[in-house]
């Protein structure tokens, strides 16, 4: 038995959305690392390390929903949208955990929908640059 890591995502290559979850969850993993490195060393405003948080997502998102629709090779704004839905959905998760806390305010609706799009145009070049 393969217990690599190449051999884990090759198995999650099969749940496309998954699979570009994971790869979501991963880059932002990473993207946060950095910005918390630039933040204790650097003196960024609380805006910069704002602004920067919110790209590390749109990009997680983005590159998760590539990542979901090549696996797939089919229905790319789907498995992309359902990607950024799943990633949202987390983000609410965590959030709920840490500041116990949770409201449906028009902001947070308008953040949820605009992360289920980014997926569905990340998934729409993503099942566009498979190669048959």
């Amino acid at each position: 038995m393969d217990m690599s890591l190449r051999g884990t995502m090759g198995v999650l290559r099969r749940f496309p959305v998954l699979y570009g979850l994971a790869w979501s969850l991963f880059l932002a993993l990473v993207g946060i690392l950095c910005v918390a490195v630039w933040a204790h060393y650097g003196s960024p405003s609380d805006s910069h390390i704002l602004v920067a948080a919110y790209v590390i997502h749109c990009l997680a998102i983005f590159l998760g929903g590539i990542s979901g629709s090549r696996a797939a090779a089919e229905r790319g704004w789907f498995y992309g949208g359902m990607v950024g839905l799943l990633y949202a959905l987390v983000m609410i998760g965590i959030g709920l955990v840490v500041f116990t806390t949770f409201s449906m305010d028009p902001s947070g609706l308008f953040r949820l929908l605009l992360m289920c799009l980014i997926g569905c145009f990340g998934g729409i070049i993503g099942v566009n640059t498979v190669s048959d």
